[in-house]
């Protein structure tokens, strides 16, 4: 017989573990994508790029 109780558990765990490893997954490329970029601009000797920010979109004010 089945355990709906169970299978609800073990379905949330899941999706909890998930998300973990993607956010664990995520941050270990941030680190490499950097560390990449520091090694390659030390053999280049070239600085670092300045990051642009984004435009934020300003609803305009209509009278």
């Amino acid at each position: 017989m089945k355990n709906p109780a169970m299978s609800l558990w073990l379905s949330t765990a899941n999706r909890a573990a998930g998300w973990w490893m993607g956010m664990a997954t995520a941050a270990m490329r941030r680190q490499q994508r950097a560390a990449v970029a520091e090694m390659s601009r030390a053999v280049t000797g070239k600085k670092a790029a300045r990051k642009r920010k984004a435009k934020t979109k300003r609803p305009s004010a209509k009278r």
